[in-house]
């Protein structure tokens, strides 16, 4: 017999600062820094497409108290959107038509995002070494850290900092008690609107953007399955690399 129940509790903490530049002199910039901190007992369970059906003891929902499945100890974001100053009308004017049309008018746009970890839990790779039948086991956490000072894929944190659990027991190692890798890209933008001749209220909208510009690989989750072979090693990546898209739009 199962008994899904939705109690729990959780509370967040942050502090968050923008900054806006208006646009001025052909430039905008958006800037937000957060600075949070989120605690609950049930992020990440159940969750559509998680291993993690239950808590580790389920006559224990208090011993789940850890940071959230989605806390993000910081997180930076930068925006912004500039008007080049060359073409009819603005700093560097162009005068030929012709000219204009191809080198005038031009716009880009830059997005830049930078934010820590997200938290994952060690597992002992659904093995019912506790006998409840459950299989949401966790190891033993062994007092020895598990970041790394130069933490790699191939190594992402210490596997000697857990080891599975003793059989008939539950796990030492805490819910959420190791934070995976941050995140950084860049995405950028270029548009320029082409008048056409015939009529000046008919337009051609150009633009090109990319998506992760820098092609900067964004890596996903540790594997922590403390019986694992591979365990605190990396093989997928998060967030998708370099992608690019072009868009035409006839506005009248």
């Amino acid at each position: 017999i199962q008994l899904v129940d939705n109690s729990g509790n959780a509370n967040y903490n942050s502090l968050s600062i923008k900054a806006t530049k208006r646009y001025s002199a052909g430039l905008t910039v958006l800037a937000s820094y957060t600075w949070a901190k989120s605690i609950d007992q049930t992020s990440g369970i159940r969750v559509q497409g998680d291993d993690t059906l239950f808590p580790q003891n389920s006559y224990c929902l208090s011993c789940e108290r850890a940071l959230s499945a989605f806390d993000t100890r910081q997180r930076f974001v930068i925006s912004g959107l500039y008007d080049i100053p060359v073409g009819r009308g603005r700093q560097f004017n162009i005068k030929s038509k012709a000219l204009d049309a191809i080198a005038g008018g031009w716009q880009v746009g830059s997005l830049v995002t930078i934010q820590t970890g997200f938290p994952i839990t060690p597992n002992v790779g659904g093995s019912d070494r506790s006998g409840t039948g459950a299989g949401f086991d966790r190891p033993n956490a062994t007092g020895v850290s598990p970041y790394l000072d130069n933490p790699t894929t191939a190594l992402w944190f210490n596997p000697l900092s857990l080891k599975p659990n003793v059989p008939g027991t539950f796990g030492t190692a805490g819910r959420n008690s190791i934070v995976g890798p941050g995140l950084k890209t860049w995405d950028a933008s270029l548009h320029k609107d082409f008048v056409l001749p015939y009529n000046e209220a008919h337009r051609v909208e150009f633009r090109w953007e990319a998506f992760n510009a820098a092609n900067h690989p964004v890596w996903g989750t540790p594997n922590t399955n403390a019986n694992s072979t591979s365990f605190g090693s990396i093989t997928n990546t998060r967030a998708s690399m370099r992608q690019m898209q072009v868009a035409l739009k006839y506005v009248f």
